[in-house]
């Protein structure tokens, strides 16, 4: 019978700035610093290095320490074997550094102290090596790269001298630097928080870790081990079963407690699916109407805008009308001044004439006058004989003179009138007679 192999993945460790450490799962805290980690996990190096340190963890058998291994990367990013405890320490530190060079601002203060390494632990029994002897750990160490950052993963240590059923076990130094490029610049902060974000998605790293080694070829389950028969024991290097302290009963408990709470999730599974169902089709719905009411807003867009050009059309047409009726009656003004003007000239005219006329049938008072001054100076009548010879001449002339005066005074009158009548039809109806005597053109009637 094959066994199928089993893997997990633990991030509750955080060492802080400051050099405070904290565990999310044990609720411990400490202030070793990232030198204190480092020499619980690099143990193999000190012992090789004759600085053997007593540790707490009880499940530690020195005999096999010197079975660890450990790898740090140097400042190329080469991975190379630890020599020195104080190589892992110092590609922690470089990675940090250049953070800091990039933009990082890390704090030390209360809430504010910045997580600056997030230890990673992950475990493998001894079936899901099976196979991979040789390549396990490097397999390992490339999916974190590739989940966290090359750069980020900075050295690991196996562990295999402990006698935890469940080794062997790697821990891995975890730089939770976030690199963005900004106009061409890389920019780095130090933030756990860009890893992760929240439970759920920690949470989903373990499938991601399991699915990753089965598509290396790995026979590993992909969902983790019931939380039941991790408690109910193990089977050692042997396959022999070790009871660790519940019963049968309580064993059975806890399985049909599982058996119900996996009985709701699959319920659960089928609500969400018509809850997703129902989402899809008011998503559905919100699109259709929303992409009806932008088409109804370009028609209403459309019809406001014809609406636009039908209003200045009018008012254009209307500017056009106004203008038109102003300009006849400018050019109607023009022509009434004109008319006057004209009519005005005309009647000077006529007036010049028929005075003319009249002076023409009489003798020049002031001829007679100065005729009778000359005629006292000299003792002669020159006054009267011209009286008595311009009387023969008017009488011999009568009927010439006054026909040709008639017939001049009714051409000007045919004149006068013709122009009155003009000027009453195009402009305005012409006062009568009386009207037309006050004007000074009496002389005509």
């Amino acid at each position: 019978m094959v066994k199928i192999g089993y893997l997990s993945f633990d991030a509750s460790v955080k060492i802080h700035y400051s050099g405070k450490y904290t565990s999310t799962k044990t609720n411990k805290s400490g202030n070793m610093g990232i030198a204190g980690y480092i020499r619980h996990i690099d143990r193999a190096t000190d012992k090789m290095n004759g600085c053997e340190v007593q540790h707490s963890n009880p499940d530690i058998n020195s005999d096999l320490t010197l079975e660890n291994e450990s790898y740090y990367k140097d400042s190329n990013g080469e991975w190379q074997r630890t020599s020195h405890s104080k190589d892992m320490v110092n590609a922690i530190n470089r990675r940090i550094e250049y953070a800091k060079e990039h933009g990082a601002r890390i704090s030390t203060k209360g809430k504010n102290d910045a997580v600056i390494v997030r230890p990673l632990v992950l475990q493998m029994d001894n079936d899901s090596i099976t196979g991979h002897e040789n390549t396990w750990m490097w397999d390992l160490i490339g999916i974190l790269e590739e989940q966290f950052g090359k750069e980020n993963i900075t050295g690991f240590s196996t562990h295999k001298d402990e006698t935890n059923p469940q080794n062997p076990h790697i821990h891995v130094c975890f730089v939770p630097c976030h690199e963005k490029d900004k106009d061409g610049e890389v920019k780095c902060s130090i933030s756990q928080t860009k890893f992760f974000k929240n439970p759920k998605q920690l949470a989903g790293l373990h499938n991601k870790f399991r699915k990753a080694l089965l598509d290396k070829g790995y026979d590993i389950e992909l969902e983790n081990k019931p939380i039941e028969e991790q408690l109910a024991g193990y089977y050692d290097k042997n396959g022999e079963w070790h009871q660790q302290g519940l019963t049968p009963d309580q064993l059975k408990e806890l399985t049909d407690r599982e058996l119900n709470l996996r009985m709701e999730m699959v319920k659960m599974k089928y609500k969400q699916s018509e809850l997703d169902m129902l989402e899809k089709a008011l998503s559905d719905m919100m699109k259709s109407t929303k992409a009806k009411q932008e088409e109804m807003e370009k028609e209403h867009e459309k019809e406001l805008e014809t609406l636009h050009l039908q209003q200045t059309a009018l008012d254009n047409e209307k500017v056009r009308s106004q203008a038109a009726v102003l300009l006849r009656e400018m050019n109607a003004k023009k022509r009434e001044m004109e008319t006057e003007e004209m009519f005005e000239n005309i009647c000077a005219t006529a007036e010049i004439c028929f005075r003319i006329l009249k002076e023409k049938n009489e003798l020049n008072p002031d001829f007679l006058e100065y005729l009778g001054k000359e005629g006292e100076k000299r003792g002669k009548p020159f006054r009267r004989f011209v009286e008595i010879w311009h009387k023969n001449f008017l009488d011999e002339y009568s009927e010439k003179i006054s026909e040709d005066d008639s017939d001049l005074q009714m051409e000007l009158k045919h004149c006068v009138n013709k122009l009155l009548k003009q000027k009453n039809e195009e402009t305005r109806s012409f006062p009568d007679t009386s009207d037309i005597k006050r004007t000074g053109c009496e002389f005509l009637f």
